[in-house]
């Protein structure tokens, strides 16, 4: 079973990627999903273990997106996304407690 089989709740993130051509700096947003599962936090990057998440909070920027955070013993890691995550923190606390 994928990820995507198992999940409790997804949210779609975009993720900016860099390149250089021809001496010209160019970026692209690309769309990607962070998946919960009952044992991990899953984003196209990597696994987060879910003992090591501590905790996932968010945060409004402009109106149109959100910063989702998630604090695990690595540090912090930050996820934009165009859509409110509070069914994604709202499932992850369920799971925790």
């Amino acid at each position: 079973m994928t990820g995507r089989e198992q999940a409790e709740a997804v949210i779609r993130y975009i993720r900016t990627e860099r390149s250089i051509r021809r001496l010209q700096q160019r970026t692209e947003d690309v769309e990607c999903e962070l998946i919960l599962t009952k044992d991990a936090v899953i984003s196209s990057e990597r696994d987060f273990p879910l003992w090591k998440v501590w905790d996932i909070s968010a945060r409004t920027a402009s109106g149109r997106y959100w910063f989702l955070y998630l604090h695990t013993d690595e540090g912090v890691f930050a996820f934009r996304t165009e859509e409110p995550p509070d069914g994604f923190i709202g499932r992850y606390n369920k799971l925790k407690n």
